[in-house]
């Protein structure tokens, strides 16, 4: 070969080099602006108009929440309030998800990520169907989260391509989670009397002369009596404070067969008063609340024709007697 086609042919690999890397630079870009895209891209407009989701996971009965008016709601139970923190977050991620990675096509792979549509348990995806108002419906499959950091894999409803987003998206899957589940949120602080009065006639009568005094004082303490210890009884009005139920039903659906083992009394400082009481019905205490007044948003949140079930702890806690708030006997 002469000089000249030598000349020639270097410059032939040349272009051919040069034009691959501009393929591949090309090729490269468009990947990148496709992982930094938004997962939900066609959807970001829209999903503040969301009014119903609903989530299947395999071998469960479906959970669905709806929009009423201003309140979301979980129709299956009596339309009680849904949780405002679980939605915000779900609605939260869903925005913020972005595509790290495309993954697999093959819909044969997708049992072992965790996306199948059949298969065993862990093989079928997280169904999810969002509903707007106005725009058409969106199925989505969660599938397992990612094994290189806090990511989670994801297709849409129909489509094979599977993501790796840069989210791990907490759906609860249960409609007991989806729940609102607080029934009072008192500050202890603006608690003036609490009185517990039992079936049997015992009562027990906290109070405190004004806002300056923290510990709680017994009314039915003797004088030859003395507490556990000086602020015994302020567990009990603590219970209010932070109370959540573990389950609810409409107090018509519960049909108490006894009187209530419990009734109570609290007042507040300002004015503030609830009223409400104790059952036990089998091996389970429902706590029903009844007249309240006085209060802040947001400080008694459950409703007067629900019955609320508490855990054992907590019936602990708010069904103490004088004898149990006494120091023992030497």
């Amino acid at each position: 070969m002469g000089r000249k086609g030598l000349i020639a042919l270097i410059v032939i690999v040349l272009l051919c080099v040069l034009g691959y890397l501009a393929v591949q630079r090309g090729q490269q870009q468009r990947t990148a602006q496709i992982e930094q895209a938004p997962w939900l891209a066609a959807e970001q407009g829209y999903l503040s108009t969301l009014q119903a989701l609903e989530i299947e996971q395999p071998g469960q009965p479906a959970v669905r929440i709806e929009r009423k008016g201003e309140q979301w709601v979980v129709p299956a139970k009596a339309d009680y309030p849904a949780a405002p923190q679980a939605l915000a977050e779900l609605l939260r991620a869903l925005r913020e998800a972005r595509t790290v990675e495309a993954k697999t096509a093959n819909p044969q792979w997708h049992a072992r990520l965790g996306l199948a549509e059949k298969g065993e348990g862990d093989e079928q995806a997280l169904r999810m169907r969002l509903q707007f108002d106005g725009h058409p419906d969106l199925g989505l499959r969660l599938g397992n989260p990612s094994r290189q950091g806090s990511g989670q894999l994801v297709r849409r409803a129909g489509e094979d391509q599977v993501w790796l987003i840069d989210q791990q998206l907490q759906v609860p899957t249960r409609e007991l989670d989806w729940l609102d589940r607080r029934v009072t949120h008192i500050p202890f602080t603006r608690i003036a009397s609490l009185e517990l009065r039992y079936a049997d006639g015992e009562k027990l009568t906290l109070k405190r002369a004004d806002a300056e005094q923290y510990n709680f004082a017994v009314e039915e303490l003797r004088k030859e009596q003395k507490l556990s210890f000086e602020g015994a009884a302020n567990s009990v009005a603590l219970v209010f404070s932070n109370l959540q139920f573990a389950d609810a039903a409409p107090l018509a659906q519960v049909g108490f067969k006894q009187s209530p083992m419990l009734q109570f009394s609290l007042a507040g400082f300002d004015g503030q008063r609830l009223e409400g009481a104790l059952y036990k019905q089998g091996e389970q205490y429902w706590l029903v609340l009844g007249e309240h007044e006085g209060f802040a948003v947001g400080e008694v949140s459950a409703r007067s024709d629900w019955a609320y079930r508490l855990e054992p702890e907590q019936v602990q806690r708010l069904a103490k007697k004088l004898r149990d708030l006494l120091a023992k006997s030497s």
